[in-house]
């Protein structure tokens, strides 16, 4: 079935960047991590179409004229929030 086929492709996708990562020294990456990092750089279809709106959305935006949030002021309001030693 398709589903399977697809399926058997995302395993030896993963065993192949798994591979790469081991070889690469990344030997002490947990498996979390490592299917973390892999899940990212292969998303699934309706991620990928996700991922595509909201660029779009924030490109319509820009060129509507909306400017965003200050980087500084979103920076300052999680170190609030999050209270954290090395948020100081």
């Amino acid at each position: 079935s398709i589903h399977s086929k697809t399926t058997q492709e995302q395993i030896e996708n993963f065993h192949r960047f798994v591979t790469d990562q081991l070889v690469q020294g990344r030997s002490n990456a947990t498996l979390d991590e490592l299917f973390d990092e892999w899940r990212l750089a292969n998303p699934t279809p309706e991620e990928r179409a996700a991922n595509v709106a909201a660029i779009q959305e924030a490109i319509d935006g820009m060129n509507r004229g909306e400017k965003g949030r200050d980087a500084g002021d979103i920076v300052r309001e999680l170190r609030e929030k999050l209270k954290h030693p090395w948020a100081d």
